[in-house]
C-alpha cells in the first residue's frame, strides 16, 4: 500500500511536459544504421544565403546534422523554427563547427531565397543554421528518404512537418524526435553521434597477454 501511494504521489507531482519528454524518451528509438543507411537524394538545395549545394555530397556527407521540414506560413500553426532555435541556442559554438542545422521548406513557391534569407535576418539566424529551398519534388524526395527511420506512428500522407531528424552522415547513424520535443534531450541526443577522442592514445592489445610478455612462460596468463 505504500508503494502504491508513492506512485501516486509521483504520478500527479510530475507537469504534463515532463510527463510528455519522458514518453518521448521511452517511445522513440536510439539512432539506427539501418534501413537505407545514407542513401539520400543528392538533389541541388539553395541556402537563405545564396549559396547552392548538393544535398548529400555537401551537407550531409561527414557531418553531425539535424534536418527539419518547415515554411514560413506554417509557423503561425506550429512554431516549428522556433522550438529548433532553443536548440540552436543550446549549441553555442559547436553550431556550425560540430553541428549543422538545416530547415528545409515545403512551400518553395512562397519561401523563395529572399524571403527565406529576410526570415534568417529578422530572427537573427546564427551561422550554421540553413534554410533551404528546393524544387518541391526533391523535398519530397528527401523527406521520403528520412521518413525509413520513422516508425509507423508517424508515417502519414505528405512531409511530416512535426519531426526532427538527425544523424551522423560519417557513419549513416539516424533517427529522429517531434519538433517540439525537450531541446535539451535533443542536444543530448545529438551528443551520441558527435565524434569524439579516444580515451589514451596507447593501443592496447586484446585477446590472451603475449609469450614474450609472460613473466611465467608455461602459462598464458600475465603472473
Amino acid at each position: 500500500m505504500k508503494n502504491e501511494k508513492v506512485q501516486k504521489v509521483s504520478a500527479h507531482s510530475m507537469s504534463k511536459m515532463e510527463l510528455r519528454d519522458l514518453l518521448l524518451k521511452a517511445l522513440l528509438p536510439p539512432p539506427t544504421q539501418g534501413r537505407g543507411g545514407n542513401q539520400f537524394p543528392d538533389v541541388a538545395v539553395t541556402s537563405h544565403t545564396g549559396e547552392t549545394y548538393r544535398f548529400y555530397s555537401d551537407l550531409i556527407r561527414d557531418k553531425v546534422v539535424l534536418v527539419q521540414f518547415m515554411s514560413i506560413d506554417s509557423q503561425k500553426r506550429f512554431p516549428s523554427l522556433e522550438h529548433f532555435s532553443q536548440i540552436a541556442q543550446r549549441l553555442g559554438d559547436k553550431l556550425g563547427k560540430e553541428v549543422s542545422l538545416y530547415s528545409i521548406t515545403t512551400d518553395p513557391e512562397r519561401d523563395t531565397v529572399e524571403r527565406l534569407a529576410a526570415y534568417a535576418e529578422e530572427r537573427r539566424l546564427p551561422s550554421g543554421w540553413h534554410l533551404l529551398r528546393s524544387s518541391e519534388d526533391d523535398a519530397k524526395a528527401i523527406s521520403g528518404r528520412f521518413a525509413r527511420h520513422l516508425s509507423r506512428h508517424h508515417h502519414h500522407e505528405g512531409i511530416n512537418m512535426r519531426m526532427v531528424h538527425y544523424g551522423n552522415g560519417s557513419v549513416g547513424l539516424w533517427g529522429a524526435f517531434a519538433a517540439d520535443a525537450d531541446p535539451d534531450m535533443a542536444v543530448t541526443r545529438l551528443s551520441w553521434l558527435q565524434n569524439g577522442s579516444p580515451a589514451g592514445s596507447e593501443v592496447k592489445r586484446a585477446g590472451p597477454v603475449s609469450l614474450s610478455q609472460q613473466k611465467d612462460k608455461n602459462s598464458n596468463r600475465d603472473v
